[in-house]
């Protein structure tokens, strides 16, 4: 969901043409192809674009000289191939979470400037707006960013999407922010074009730019956190459906058969087993997988991951599962392996099964997602 206001809100570096857009078709299609693949001779994207190479060398040549994308290497001449200009705009992340924030600043080139994570005792609006705008603005600062190239902010908040007004039904220890339009509430504090997904949306959609998904065109992402849920991303984009709850993998499981592979759930057994716990947004730093509890874990959640990799595997035929969210990798990389997707053999051979992976992106992994909003909606 986005705020109403996001042209009106554009800083002084960006201009919309016609159509209120900030690139015309065929330059989008080639910045599009450029920011995807780093390296991109003007052969490739003609070939890929369909837009005749002329045209192509034309507008490669305007692009560079509007500063959104430069020749790779030293020489930095188009001839070598093309990248995105990283200094030509910067988005921010924002994720609210059950008691603390996590902010990103990633460039144009899709690349993850900076992150921090803020605990929080008040999780009310006020104190969640000003604390985050004064940590954007530090973090502005410290990395030398002239505000005038802020594309925008994209939050990711825990809950879904109760109509298509902008307004979610949030996690009750983030009441206040129930029923509510988000998108403005946040651009009214940040003065921004501001953007509103999810958290697994979110953190999928930051792993198919700044993670290992980056390799897949179409994978399911799980986000194992607080609560059990996820992401679609398809031919590189994300999959929002009707409301924007696309990804809720969580509603697949009858709570009353299966155990959700949540990290609270983790936290309670391995407080039953002696073992104390930071954070869950911190365990990934101290997780040890041979922790007394950690098996049983695995043991009481396997068939919520069979399950589940089975339905996204026959529905979506994804090339890849993404295991990420706030789960620490030593716990990922032991689950993965004793998940069973199934599916029928014919003729001796199954469909082609997808890759189960550990995410890339461990760091504030929804606000990561969640500074990817305004490039991905303006130029991909």
């Amino acid at each position: 969901m986005t705020s109403a206001r996001n042209n009106q809100l554009l800083r002084g570096n960006f201009e919309l043409g016609k159509g209120e857009k900030l690139l015309q078709d065929n330059p989008k299609a080639i910045v599009k192809e450029v920011f995807w693949t780093h390296g991109i001779t003007q052969r490739a994207i003609s070939v890929a674009t369909k837009i005749p190479q002329q045209t192509v060398s034309r507008l490669v040549i305007t692009l560079i000289e509007d500063g959104l994308i430069r020749g790779v290497g030293d020489s930095g001449k188009a001839s070598s191939g093309l990248e995105p200009n990283p200094e030509y705009a910067y988005s921010y992340g924002l994720s609210i979470l059950l008691d603390a924030i996590s902010i990103a600043l990633m460039n144009f080139k899709g690349e993850v400037v900076a992150t921090k994570h803020v605990e929080l005792d008040d999780m009310g609006i006020a104190s969640v707006l000003s604390k985050a705008v004064a940590e954007f603005d530090a973090m502005s600062a410290k990395h030398q960013i002239d505000n005038e190239r802020i594309l925008g902010i994209g939050v990711g908040i825990s809950g879904f999407f109760s109509s298509t007004d902008g307004k979610m039904n949030t996690h009750h220890a983030i009441e206040e922010w129930a029923d509510i339009n988000i998108a403005e509430t946040v651009a009214d504090a940040f003065n921004l074009p501001t953007w509103v997904v999810n958290d697994g949306t979110g953190a999928a959609a930051g792993e198919g730019i700044a993670g290992v998904g980056r390799k897949y065109k179409n994978f399911v992402y799980f986000f194992v956190s607080s609560a059990f849920g996820g992401g679609l991303i398809n031919n590189g984009d994300m999959i929002r459906g009707t409301h924007g709850n696309a990804g809720e993998l969580g509603d697949m499981l009858p709570a009353k058969l299966y155990s959700h592979p949540n990290l609270k759930l983790l936290e309670r057994i391995l407080l039953k087993n002696g073992v104390d716990v930071p954070s869950m947004y911190r365990l990934n730093e101290v997780f040890d997988p041979e922790w007394p509890g950690v098996d049983e874990w695995i043991y009481k959640v396997q068939d919520s991951f069979d399950l589940v990799a089975t339905a996204s595997s026959a529905l979506l035929d994804s090339q890849a599962i993404i295991i990420g969210g706030h789960i620490p990798t030593k716990l990922a990389q032991k689950v993965i392996p004793r998940i069973d997707v199934y599916a029928q053999f014919r003729r001796g051979a199954k469909r082609p099964m997808p890759e189960i992976v550990c995410a890339g992106v461990t760091e504030c992994p929804v606000a990561v997602g969640a500074a990817t909003l305004p490039i991905r909606d303006w130029f991909l």
